[in-house]
């Protein structure tokens, strides 16, 4: 792990970590001091699966040190993001989706090696779910998950417009902390959800929440079917996983979001 590298100007802000500009080509992902250096280094593990799999993401650079703090390096990725282009041009959606299939098709072509295990996260997400969700469900959704295959592709673990940069050398995608192995179907019906079922962000602007909110379902569909074009992945399989990615994301305590996810819950079972 580097020592003490010299930042530039901060340029990006998240729950976990500062981003700050590193020389003119490369940024650090700083861990915020509440988050453990553990977390930094299971996101350096998948980014470095990651950029071994050369795929449209950020190469990773290592791990430094900085006033105790861990950070990870990256190359520098600037442009809009997928989201902030479907808002600023709606006309543009059945494009974006099917660019945002293709991406995760083509992580899913490659094994995770020795990643966490998705199926696992999923079942201890329940569990810490279960105060939020009841004992009902919580047994209910992992009965689901037992049944269900594993597999071993390499899954992203939160895919939505937002985690996808456009840049002038093509998309990149950002944020592999959730990076796991896993099958494939797990995932694209984490991202399915995320699109056209999750609670609309609250500082979104009103007239950008009712653009999405009318393009969601629609995006959705579209990615979806181009997705099962490039992986012969059954809707059925997809479906199959919906009430254990509801109930596991519970876990996350997402603001307003509880009384929807037990709606969508019910639904299911």
């Amino acid at each position: 792990m580097d020592e003490e590298p010299r930042l530039g100007p901060l340029v990006g802000l998240g729950r976990t970590a500062e981003v700050f500009a590193l020389g003119d080509d490369r940024v650090v992902k700083l861990m915020r001091p509440a988050f453990p250096g553990a977390e930094a280094e299971l996101e350096a593990r998948a980014a470095q699966r990651v950029t071994d799999a050369n795929l449209a993401a950020p190469r990773f650079h290592g791990l430094v040190r900085i006033d105790g703090r861990v950070g990870l390096v990256y190359d520098r990725v600037d442009g809009p993001s997928m989201l902030d282009e479907l808002l600023r041009d709606p006309t543009r959606a059945d494009t974006l989706a099917r660019l945002m299939a293709e991406l995760h098709a083509e992580m899913h072509a490659r094994t995770a090696g020795t990643l966490p295990s998705l199926a696992e996260g999923i079942r201890h997400a329940i569990e810490r779910a279960t105060s939020r969700i009841g004992d009902d469900i919580r047994s209910a959704a992992l009965r689901r998950l037992e049944e269900l295959p594993d597999a071993d592709a390499l899954a992203h673990g939160d895919l939505h417009p937002g985690n996808v940069i456009l840049t002038s050398a093509g998309p990149r995608v950002i944020d592999w902390l959730t990076a796991s192995r896993g099958p494939d179907a797990a995932d694209v019906a984490r991202s399915l959800f995320l699109v056209a079922d999750s609670v609309v962000p609250p500082d979104l602007p009103a007239t950008d929440a009712r653009t999405l909110q009318t393009l969601r379902k629609a995006f959705a569909a579209t990615y979806l079917a181009r997705y099962r074009e490039l992986r012969r992945v059954g809707a059925e399989e997809i479906a199959a996983w919906r009430l254990p990615m509801l109930a596991a994301r519970a876990a996350e305590g997402v603001d307003g979001e509880l009384p929807h996810l037990l709606r969508l819950i019910a639904a299911e079972l």
